[in-house]
């Protein structure tokens, strides 16, 4: 019978039942498609990741994510999430205390990760592909209505923006704000369909804390999750979008960031950005974080052939 070994790992926390959960099959190279879609809608998490040999000649191994839905291009937990596996294992040669780099072949092209240590436990690294950055081309009545927000919430210090892969990034004033945003599935729908809009980040740099750089919130019922926990992929970009605005000293060319998402549905998880920059703008953004593994489970795909006990 064929079995399908699963880790299920909480990605940007170290306590169990926060950050935000994702699935990992570290061994898919027999895997199609069809088969990792309904493990990925079987496990009902924002993502599941699907370790496999890599096609491109230079890169070292090659992950594919699925929501429950489809697969994506970028997923930033689920990276996070497959490389501490994959170190907690020891695999790719991987040793406690000794850092190591990785070209990972991806949807979104090949990609630098490096998995170093902190107090012994796998603290990983990846570089995303710079985003760029387009004036929100709709009415803004319209999003605010999709998000359940009234425009007075918005910043006025900069506007909502989209990236060219279809994430909306909304600013707004404050963070008390964030707790009453009531999400319109329909009219969410509408702008997906009107400006092919996968992903709304309603964020904020109004958190209370010294430490904490901004606090948002991640919704993208297009691709099967309305609310996402703690989003890599979302956090990466807010950093091109402050430094683009303004937001920052330009002058500089070397940012850490530190992000807080996931409060509002108890699932708190931290996102570590580094940003950096040269004279022709954005150079290079780095994902970072540490994970948790809190369950590993056996999946037996064809179960119904077996004989009954």
């Amino acid at each position: 019978m064929e079995v399908i070994r699963i880790k299920q790992v909480d990605a940007f926390t170290r306590t169990p039942f926060s950050g935000n959960p994702a699935a990992v099959v570290v061994d898919a190279d027999f895997l199609d498609s069809k088969t990792m879609q309904k493990i990925a809608m079987e496990m009902n998490l924002s993502e599941t990741a699907f370790v496999l040999e890599p096609t491109h000649p230079e890169a070292d191994l090659r992950i594919r994510w699925f929501t429950p839905t489809q697969e994506v291009d970028l997923c930033g937990h689920a990276t996070i999430a497959a490389f501490h596996v994959l170190a907690e294992e020891g695999r790719f040669g991987l040793e406690v205390g000794e850092p190591q780099t990785f070209i990972l072949e991806t949807k979104s092209g090949n990609l630098i990760v490096d998995v170093e240590w902190r107090h012994q436990h796998p603290y990983i690294k990846f570089a995303i592909p710079v985003p760029k950055f387009f004036p929100y081309p709709g009415e803004i009545k319209l999003l605010c209505a999709a998000l359940g927000i009234a425009e007075v919430e918005l910043s006025q210090k900069v506007k909502p923006m989209i990236t060219e892969n279809g994430y909306c990034f909304v600013p707004i004033t404050h963070f008390d704000s964030l707790k009453t945003i009531e999400p319109n599935r329909a009219i969410l729908a509408q702008l997906d369909t009107l400006y092919d809009l996968k992903g709304f980040s309603v964020v904020t740099m109004d958190t209370g804390d010294k430490d904490i750089d901004w606090h948002l919130r991640f919704f993208a019922p297009g691709l099967g999750v309305f609310e996402d926990p703690v989003t890599g992929s979302a956090n990466g970009p807010m950093a091109a979008y402050l430094y683009l605005n303004g937001l920052v000293d330009t002058t500089k060319n070397y940012f850490e960031f530190r992000a807080e998402q996931g409060h509002f549905v108890n699932r708190t998880g931290h996102v570590d950005v580094i940003l950096k920059s040269d004279e022709a703008g954005i150079a290079e953004i780095q994902i970072c974080g540490e994970a948790i593994s809190i369950m590993e489970a056996n999946l037996y795909p064809d179960s119904g052939k077996a004989k009954k006990f």
